[in-house]
């Protein structure tokens, strides 16, 4: 089976995103939220391997686990296809579980099967992950620029 296509989207599923550009954020601050679907094979016809492990965390530029955000763990995330209603920190090796919103999807799995790419069709609900990020930076941040990932880390067979 092919790999798994992995996207994302606005929350309304309208454009891809590329980057999250927080902005400037006062230290001892909360940023605005962002919202993304974490797709899987979003609106193709024939299906592809299942995301299976699936985790999300921040990463400093180079894919590493240093600088402030990435160790402090000042993202944090709450992921609302499981109806969370409280954010966890995440950054480096701190990594919050994701999946599906579907009940019968395994833990920790976004599915590859073929869908319309619809979110408002029963048939997609297995092959995206809804979740919300935000930054929690401390009152002792060190101002500046601060360019990071955020990454969603998974297996497949």
């Amino acid at each position: 089976m092919p790999a798994p296509e992995v996207s994302w989207y606005t929350a309304d599923n309208s454009s891809q995103v590329t980057q999250w550009d927080i902005g400037t954020v006062d230290a001892g601050s909360l940023s605005p939220t962002f919202t993304v679907l974490i797709w899987n094979n979003r609106g193709r016809a024939t299906a592809v391997s299942d995301m299976q492990n699936c985790t999300i965390t921040t990463k400093d530029s180079s894919g590493g686990n240093t600088g402030e955000l990435v160790t402090n763990t000042w993202i944090e995330v709450k992921v609302e296809s499981l109806s969370e209603s409280t954010f966890t920190a995440i950054g480096g090796t701190v990594t919050k579980d994701i999946r599906a919103s579907k009940a019968d999807t395994p833990s920790k799995t976004i599915k590859g099967a073929a869908n319309d790419g619809n979110i408002n069709t029963a048939n997609t609900t297995a092959n995206m992950s809804k979740v919300t990020l935000r930054a929690n930076v401390p009152p002792t941040a060190t101002a500046g620029l601060v360019t990071f990932l955020t990454r969603v880390s998974y297996q497949y067979v």
